[in-house]
């Protein structure tokens, strides 16, 4: 049985390179990050079914802020009221406290790497900032760690608002980055494009309670955490970029005070993490990644707006056009890939208004919204598009490669 395509989108694979036979095995699926799919839980992912998401060295520079929305003008366009409040809160209050919780300070940064300029633009934490739960396995989490990032092209040409393949996370001194960051701290994330900019507004558990140990933030050109990007010290726990890749790998220090360190509840996290990671945790499922899907999806991130119609087809009955609902979103029912295979399923998809617009997106033309694929390779290939109308609605559809897709068959 695949799993629902559209719930796999913007996953996060862990590595294969380290630290050993646990990641060689293991996917640790991560939610797609549209608004509707905050409290999706962690899914199992089938060892038949892979999905990617929407996606030398430099200097080290100081940044002047007023280039880029600020954390809080992230937050408040992607409809986090109660997280735009806390980074406005703390950029006022420098001392104390964000509606009883302590700050973690935050100096805007930007690093230039792979041609690529990434600024950390904010960090806040606390409970209850938001009023869209974050749930995983039933629990309710909401004590969250929020960062917003912008990621910019160097040559000043825009980034393009279709595909992004970028892994933001925050990574922690002492434990493995490969298992332990967004993908294990029950993370998830909303972006947009503005003036040619890409923000994002990374969302995970509360790392405050590791504060007592040295603290990163790592940006990359990659879906996933990949080892080839960072060094990881063992004997002093130390993190550190890997001046060889030829990429985006970034990595800033989060300065977090360290009087919010609590061992205890550090100690828990852990211990989750570790269960889900051994095969011990009810949602999560043993699986190979497998080449032809890895090859497939490659492939499909060469796609574009004005190449797609060239090398694939679109499978009319998945073909499906909204208007925007009463909360100023586009909301995709849930429809088959294929017409025989009921266990093919797309499933619904929430798109929300105010940032998916003219503006942003050409109307008339079909943007590359996500893709996935099997060990089947080009034959299970699937990839999303939506297509802003002039009346105002959306067309959503699904397509598939030319003449080599068992969907044609």
């Amino acid at each position: 049985m695949k799993t629902d395509l559209d719930e796999l989108l913007r996953c996060v694979l862990a590595p294969k390179e380290e630290p050993g036979d646990i990641l060689n095995r293991k996917i640790i699926g991560q939610v797609k990050e549209k608004e509707n799919m905050r409290q999706k839980k962690y899914r199992k992912v089938s060892a038949a079914v892979i999905a990617a998401a929407l996606v030398a060295a430099s200097s080290i520079t100081a940044f002047a802020a007023w280039q880029y929305l600020s954390s809080a003008d992230v937050a408040d366009k992607l409809g986090e009221e109660g997280v735009a409040k806390a980074f406005t809160q703390q950029a006022v209050d420098t001392d104390k406290t964000i509606e009883g919780t302590k700050k973690s300070q935050v100096e805007d940064e930007s690093q230039s790497f792979g041609g690529y300029k990434v600024t950390m633009l904010g960090l806040v934490s606390g409970k209850d900032l938001t009023e869209k739960k974050h749930i995983s396995n039933g629990e309710v989490r909401d004590d969250r760690t929020y960062c917003a990032v912008a990621i910019a092209k160097e040559d000043g040409t825009a980034m393009d608002a279709e595909q992004g393949n970028y892994f933001v996370s925050p990574l922690i001194g002492g434990l493995n980055p490969g298992l332990y960051n967004a993908a294990t701290l029950c993370g998830n994330y909303s972006e947009f494009v503005e003036d040619g900019v890409l923000y994002r507004l990374l969302e995970c558990d509360n790392i405050e309670c590791f504060a007592d140990r040295k603290l990163y933030l790592c940006i990359t050109d990659n879906a996933f955490y990949d080892s080839l990007c960072y060094h990881y010290n063992e004997t002093d726990g130390s993190i550190s970029r890997n001046t060889e890749y030829k990429g985006l790998n970034a990595l800033f220090e989060l300065k977090v005070d360290a009087s919010l360190a609590d061992p205890v509840k550090a100690q828990a996290l852990i211990e989750e993490i570790d269960s889900k990671l051994s095969g011990n945790g009810e949602e999560e499922e043993i699986v190979d990644v497998p080449q032809p899907a890895k090859d497939a999806m490659e492939w499909a991130r060469g796609l574009t707006s004005e190449n797609i119609a060239d090398y694939c087809v679109r499978l009319e009955h998945t073909v499906q056009t909204v208007s925007v609902d009463k909360d100023g979103k586009y909301v995709i029912p849930p429809y088959h890939v294929s017409k025989e295979e009921t266990d093919t399923a797309g499933g619904t998809a929430t798109f929300n208004a105010k940032y998916y617009n003219s503006e942003s997106y050409a109307v008339g033309v079909p943007h590359i919204n996500g893709y996935s694929s099997s060990e089947d390779g080009m034959k299970d290939l699937v990839i999303t598009t939506f297509t802003l109308n002039e009346d105002g609605t959306m067309t959503y559809a699904a397509w598939v490669p030319k003449d080599i897709s068992k969907y044609l068959q």
